[in-house]
């Protein structure tokens, strides 16, 4: 009878001890459970414009309610521009089980999907080309990110804000670089969607020259813009100088433009993208499927606009107007963004003003000796 009330007893006191272990166990995983997410962030190296994407991309998760030792924790390493540090970077990361992998600039886009874990991949500094092999190659994968993009969609809208009024969008283009229908059949499909029609205005690069067709365009109803993918090479002097004198709006769709005379353009800026990623990222640590959705563009998001440009638009109806787009407009010449923006650099002398003169369209070619 003792033997069995001993046994009942060691058995009971068992039973206590493997109940009170479960519960340590549990009560342990509860506590890992609630542990704020670690998302792990790399580059090759940091430069001061991917320090910018990584605050922006920090700033709008603390928007979000993703706040660093409290909801998140980051882990942020380069590789000190060593490709073989980058691999190991990606398999430390792997080893303090964090939730999100963020990968800036390609070679450490291909390190993290060289590994085999199974972290959710958020990307930033790639080419939609990029984007879209690395979407076709690893479909199983949970890998998503923002590229490069065309920022053309952006500068319609643009003009849609600042000049409402506006009906026409002039283009420059150079008959020396082909047929100018091929030139423009993009932009032409874009302006459609904004209710705006495209004219081609011919200029010479060569010649550092405006076409007299300028002389056409009505500044009431038409506003120029000066697509660079279309004209890297434009003569930007040549063309402020031309608009001036006929009343006309000349817009840019990159930052130099603005230096050397267009009133403004909406650009993409490096803190401007690590928001877009802060949304993407905290999308992910709240829905994790979100991690396969495809590539986002990066967005245009700064207006920038010189000193001509401010005489001429009405900077706070524009800044209200953007407010609700997530946009910021800045002044180029000024350290103005909500994290201080890289200035660009100093624009070289500008070669001598072309005459504003006809040019005809196309300009013939002359031909070449016979042999």
């Amino acid at each position: 009878m003792w033997r069995t009330t001993s046994l009942i007893t060691m058995f009971a006191a068992l039973s206590l001890m493997i109940t009170a272990s479960a519960t340590v166990i549990a009560q342990s995983n509860a506590a890992q459970d609630q542990s704020p997410p670690v998302v792990g962030v790399t580059s090759i190296t940091f430069s001061a414009e991917i320090q910018a994407v990584v605050d922006g991309m920090r700033d709008r998760l603390a928007e979000r309610g993703f706040r660093p030792g409290q909801t998140v924790n980051y882990i942020v390493r380069d590789a000190g521009a060593d490709g073989g540090e980058i691999a190991n970077v990606v398999r430390d990361f792997a080893s303090q089980n964090v939730h999100i992998i963020v990968a800036i600039t390609t070679p450490s886009i291909q390190a993290a999907l060289a590994n085999k874990n199974r972290i959710p991949i958020v990307a930033a500094g790639l080419s939609a080309m990029q984007a879209r092999d690395i979407s076709n190659q690893h479909r199983r994968r949970a890998v998503t990110g923002i590229s490069d993009g065309d920022t053309r969609e952006d500068q319609f809208s643009l003009i849609d804000i600042l000049a409402p009024e506006i009906r026409s969008v002039a283009i420059p283009v150079d008959p020396e670089r082909g047929p100018i229908a091929s030139q423009i059949q993009d932009l032409t499909a874009l302006a459609r969607g904004h209710d705006l029609s495209i004219i081609p205005l011919p200029v010479s690069i060569g010649q550092n020259a405006v076409g007299a067709e300028i002389n056409t365009l009505d500044p009431e109803l038409t506003a120029i813009l000066l697509d660079r993918a279309v004209l890297p090479n434009a003569p930007v002097e040549a063309l402020s100088a031309a608009a001036n004198i006929q009343n006309l709006r000349l817009f840019g769709t990159d930052e130099d433009s603005v230096i050397r005379g267009a009133l403004a353009a909406l650009v993409i800026e490096p803190h401007g993208i690590g928001q877009q990623l802060g949304d993407l990222v905290a999308d992910v640590l709240e829905t994790p499927s979100s991690a396969k959705r495809p590539f986002e563009r990066a967005r245009a998001s700064h207006l920038v606009f010189n000193e001509d440009g401010r005489a001429v638009l009405d900077v706070a109806a524009i800044e209200k107007a953007l407010a609700g787009r997530r946009r910021s407009v800045i002044d180029w010449a000024e350290d103005a963004s909500p994290r201080p923006r890289l200035k660009p650099a100093i624009p070289a002398a500008p070669p001598p003003l072309g005459v504003v003169r006809g040019i005809t369209v196309p300009i013939p070619r002359s031909k070449p000796p016979r042999p």
